[in-house]
């Protein structure tokens, strides 16, 4: 065989064979997310976020004693928590410090106040605290806590506005 068709033997055989490239080639994509344990609570307005307020309304005279009950907007408390997350609600005792001896004081005068307190029922039995709380499971949506208030009869202190600012923490 001559040297020449050696050399060109190779180049022949590639030529003759049909060439196959891929036109496509397929993979996979890994995908992932991680749902972390995580709450939020209140509504946030102007950058606040709060609750609302608890209004015992407007009385002449503390001879019996005065319950409110919160609504949504009005002093309950929104939590919501992703589904199967447990979470705690406690409240301090507002400007007394004092959980079971809540008082508010009257806005142009702080020497003079107004004993009220806050309840988890409505029999208003058990004292919402800064320990115990209320305890419940998130289930991905807003659930909402009602807070039960009581101004116990008591000698009626000067004419005026009473406030108190509490604190709420929900824990998970």
């Amino acid at each position: 065989m001559d040297i020449k068709v050696l050399l060109l033997l190779p180049a022949i055989l590639l030529v003759s064979m049909p060439f196959s490239i891929p036109l496509s080639q397929a993979a996979t994509i890994g995908v992932s997310a991680t749902l972390l344990p995580a709450c939020e609570a209140g509504t946030t307005t102007s950058g606040s976020t709060s609750f609302g307020t608890l209004n015992f309304g407007n009385y002449a005279s503390l001879t019996s004693a005065i319950n409110a009950t919160s609504a949504q907007l009005a002093g309950s408390i929104r939590v919501k928590c992703v589904n199967g997350l447990a979470y705690k609600i406690v409240m301090d005792g507002g400007s007394s410090g004092v959980v079971t001896a809540r008082r508010m004081v009257n806005t142009t005068n702080s020497a003079v106040s107004l004993q009220y307190n806050l309840y988890t029922t409505a029999a208003r039995t058990t004292v919402w605290d800064n320990i115990t709380g209320v305890s419940n499971t998130g289930n991905g949506a807003d659930q909402w806590a009602t807070v039960y208030g009581r101004v116990p009869a008591q000698t009626t202190p000067a004419a005026g506005v009473y406030q108190d600012t509490v604190n709420v923490t929900v824990s998970w």
